[in-house]
Formats: C-alpha cells, sequence, structure tokens
C-alpha cells in the first residue's frame, strides 16, 4: 500500500510542477480538481491497511467534494463571468517558476529525510506536503492575476491537509472538518472578490488594488 500512497502523491507534486509552468487559467482548474481527488483518495489508502473508520471516510469525500468539485466550479465560473482565461505576463515567468519549484523540491526532501520518522506510512508525504506549501505561497506571490492567486492558496491548503495526512488518527474530526469549513468562506470571498475588482478595472491584475488606498 505505501507504493500506491507514493504513486498518488508523485501525482500531487507533477500537478504542483505544472500549475508552476503554465499560465492557462482552465488548465490550472482541472489540475487542482485533479490534485483536489488525489488528496482525497489518500486517507482512504492509508485507513485500507489501519481499518477504515467512518471518520477517515467522511474526511476523504469532504476532501473530494470540496477540493475536486466545489472549489474547481468556483474558479471555472469566475472565469467564465470575467473572460479572462490567461496571464501572460506574470511576475516571475515559467521557466524561472519551473526552476525554482525544483529548489522547492530540493529543499523539502532535504527537510522530509530530517523528519522522517514524523511519516512512516511514506517517505515522500513531507516533502510533497511542503513542496506543495512553497509552489502555493510562490504563486500568490508570483502571479499577478486574482485566479491564480486563489489557486495558491488552495495549494497552501492541500500542502497543509497532506500534513495532516500523517495524523490522520489523531487530529480530531471536528478540528479537520473546521479547517475544510475554512477553506470554503476563504475561496467564496477571493472568487467574489475577484469578479469585484474585474467589474472595477476590467481586469483582474491584483496590482490596481493600490489604487483603492485613500
Amino acid at each position: 500500500m505505501n507504493s500506491l500512497i507514493e504513486m498518488f502523491l508523485v501525482g500531487i507534486l507533477i500537478t504542483d510542477f505544472i500549475l508552476l509552468a503554465t499560465g492557462r487559467m482552465r488548465a490550472s482548474i482541472r489540475l487542482v480538481s485533479i490534485q483536489g481527488f488525489l488528496l482525497g483518495v489518500v486517507p482512504v489508502i492509508i485507513g485500507i491497511t489501519q481499518g477504515i473508520s467512518q471518520e477517515i471516510i467522511v474526511i476523504s469525500l469532504a476532501g473530494i467534494v470540496l477540493r475536486g468539485i466545489i472549489f474547481p466550479r468556483l474558479l471555472h465560473r469566475s472565469v467564465i463571468d470575467t473572460g479572462v482565461d490567461r496571464e501572460e505576463h506574470p511576475i516571475v515567468g515559467y521557466i524561472a517558476s519551473l526552476l525554482i519549484m525544483v529548489v522547492f523540491l530540493l529543499t523539502s526532501l532535504w527537510v522530509g529525510s530530517k523528519l522522517a520518522f514524523l511519516a512512516p506510512k511514506s517517505a515522500l508525504m513531507i516533502p510533497v506536503a511542503l513542496a506543495t506549501i512553497f509552489a502555493g505561497t510562490f504563486m500568490i506571490v508570483g502571479r499577478r492575476i486574482a485566479i491564480m492567486q486563489i489557486i495558491g492558496y488552495i495549494l497552501i491548503e492541500n500542502g497543509i491537509y497532506c500534513f495532516g495526512l500523517m495524523l490522520v488518527e489523531k487530529v480530531p474530526f471536528l478540528v479537520e472538518l473546521g479547517v475544510l469549513t475554512d477553506a470554503v468562506v476563504a475561496v467564496l470571498v477571493m472568487t467574489n472578490a475577484s469578479k469585484k475588482l474585474h467589474k472595477v478595472f476590467d481586469h483582474m491584475d491584483t496590482r490596481n488594488l493600490d489604487s483603492l488606498k485613500g
């Protein structure tokens, strides 16, 4: 089962790399959806080896529905409503973004090797979680378009969720659902804000938020 878990984790890592390499929003939304499904299945795989509880099933289904369906639908609706389908000029170029992601991965692998005792289920759990958090943070900083930054936030939340999978039997059920609820509220607020930004400025470049001061 460990090899199956690692296969899903590698899939998550691949989506991180592709997300940093593309400016096409519809493709990015599909990748976020794929990543959400992969993350949702991992708790079930872990549960099979240790006995699947009702809590694990609910957490898995909630993760799949939210990350794989609801979040992508909200983002897709924003793309349709605004008509913005591509980021042409990111703050950091796509080739440079990939090189930086390689650095993130190497750093994550090094940290993961030092903390391997925390994730006996898979040696890739910590590196993938860290790399996903780094990728999300970088998208928030290195992209101009609001939707791409929202995707970055979702990646950070996915990385934190991946960390939580190491403690899937220890993290209280209500705490996990609380985290998912916070993520839903945050994505709803941010997608609505992106629509308002486009309505005011006729595009979604977040640099224009500075003009709202004073």
